[in-house]
């Protein structure tokens, strides 16, 4: 699951890209080769991510980081930042 409400409207790969590091819960261990992971939390998504110009990326909103080199904005379900 990615996000709880919305488990048949989410792409998968407007989420999360290769490379980025994501907080999830495992909630199943699936078998030898397989891990079944969830974002549906709040708390949960991608905590760090490059964007596609190598840069670091800073999130904007819960479904948006943003480069700080181009200043380009990209998807992804951002994990809430404990303040």
């Amino acid at each position: 699951m990615v996000r709880a409400p919305e488990i048949d409207k989410v792409d998968v790969h407007l989420s999360f890209c290769p490379g980025d590091i994501v907080r999830a819960l495992v909630f199943s261990f699936g078998d030898a080769r397989a891990y079944y992971l969830s974002t549906a939390t709040n708390e949960l998504g991608v905590i760090s991510a490059q964007s596609n110009a190598g840069a670091t990326m800073v999130p904007v909103s819960w479904t948006e980081m943003k480069c700080t080199l181009i200043h380009q904005i990209e998807q992804r379900k951002v994990a809430k930042v404990a303040s």
